[in-house]
């Protein structure tokens, strides 16, 4: 499924379980005692906290890889979604029902062509929007992923170029992506937290 499990780190020892440090000064029993009780109720409090904000908003992910050949100065992009999240946003952007296993092929090539392409964009380092060609689409029935395979023109380089990755961030609002751009033995990772536009491929030494 394309719920991915949050995990609540454990609180630092600095923070939760931890002896205070000791200090010069002699402290009374009653000060020690109140320590003592704030140190141990400070866990379960927390917990408390920290969980529903955790649950509230599952986080989901997208990833791409991008590797760009030089000599046909193309990005092949390979970008994975998970199929119940992505049938939930394609519906949402086609304002229908879009299913992978009810919808005619046809009908679900068009809506989700449509669909990454208005949420997976490259534009030139000159800022020219490039169109993707599609090449094809493979499930992966055992992961529940759908992976789709593209290609953009890029007759410039890719360094410099501006990416952004907002699949299924429209639909859920605690989504994030990233993009793992190969060129040359070269690479950068770009990653799209919540509400994060485009990013330019720079590839730092």
């Amino acid at each position: 499924m394309g719920l991915e499990q949050v995990v609540i780190p454990s609180l630092p020892n600095r923070l939760v379980g931890a002896s205070a440090p000791q200090s010069p000064m002699r402290t009374s029993g009653s000060t020690c005692r109140c320590v003592r009780l704030r140190r141990h109720l400070f866990r379960p409090i927390a917990l408390l906290v920290l969980a529903p904000l955790a649950l509230a908003h599952p986080i989901k992910t997208s990833i791409a890889e991008a590797n760009y050949h030089r000599p046909s100065q193309k990005l092949a992009v390979a970008l994975r979604v998970f199929v119940d999240d992505f049938e939930a946003a394609v519906s949402a952007h086609a304002l229908r029902p879009i299913s992978l296993a009810k919808t005619s092929p046809a009908e679900f090539e068009a809506c989700a062509h449509a669909y990454v392409a208005a949420t997976f964009t490259v534009r030139t380092r000159e800022g020219t929007p490039a169109a993707p060609h599609w090449v094809r689409r493979e499930v992966k029935e055992t992961t529940n992923e759908l992976w789709f395979h593209f290609e953009v023109p890029l007759p410039g380089g890719v360094e410099g170029a501006r990416l952004r990755h907002g699949v299924l961030a429209d639909h859920f609002p605690s989504q994030i992506n990233s993009v793992r751009v190969h060129d040359d033995g070269r690479k950068a990772t770009l990653v799209f937290l919540p509400k994060q536009t485009e990013k330019t491929v720079r590839f730092h030494p």
